[in-house]
């Protein structure tokens, strides 16, 4: 069935809201934020290993990382079902969360660890590894998928080469 406005609306709204809220409460107090450890932007502080960091970093991890990667996993795993029954596969279900896994991953650990031990021996370069892998979660999904579907994989190749993909040429290629 079809999206409908309304549902996709909602949707928008609620997606907006929540980053607000998860964004604004280090601003009221609860987490705190700070440089990245090269200074080129903000993140939250790694240094503190208080009550109130450390119960901001679990809330923020399960809300923000292991429900929405459960979510993903029941949808796709749903959608892969969908294929099996059907035999004809579009997309490889299981690559948008590998993708967040292997994106948020480190950072997540980077930041659990932070709350039980000192972070600070860990240079400087390397504790910024984690959080400008994160920041590529974005154009990574774009990617993943507009590579990962035959019709915008067959629409980006006639961008490129001006051929237009035969549906058997795109079957063939997805087995």
């Amino acid at each position: 069935s079809k999206l409908q406005w309304s549902t996709a609306i909602s949707m928008m709204v609620f997606s907006w809201l929540f980053a607000a809220f998860w964004s604004m409460m280090p601003l009221l107090g609860w987490g705190e934020y700070d440089y990245e450890p090269l200074r080129t932007c903000c993140t939250l502080d790694y240094s503190k290993g208080n009550r109130n960091y450390i119960t901001f970093l679990f809330a923020l991890s399960i809300f923000n990382f292991m429900i929405p990667g459960f979510i993903m996993l029941m949808a796709y795993q749903s959608i892969h079902q969908k294929f099996k029954k059907s035999g004809h596969y579009k997309f490889n279900t299981g690559l948008p969360l590998k993708t967040l896994v292997v994106c948020w991953g480190p950072y997540c650990l980077l930041c659990f660890y932070a709350a039980v031990e000192n972070v600070m021996f860990i240079s400087p370069k390397y504790r910024m590894i984690p959080a400008v892998i994160a920041k590529t979660v974005p154009t990574v999904d774009a990617f993943v998928y507009a590579l990962g579907n035959e019709n915008y994989r067959g629409g980006i190749w006639q961008f490129l080469t001006g051929q237009k993909i035969e549906k058997s040429e795109v079957d063939n290629k997805t087995k």
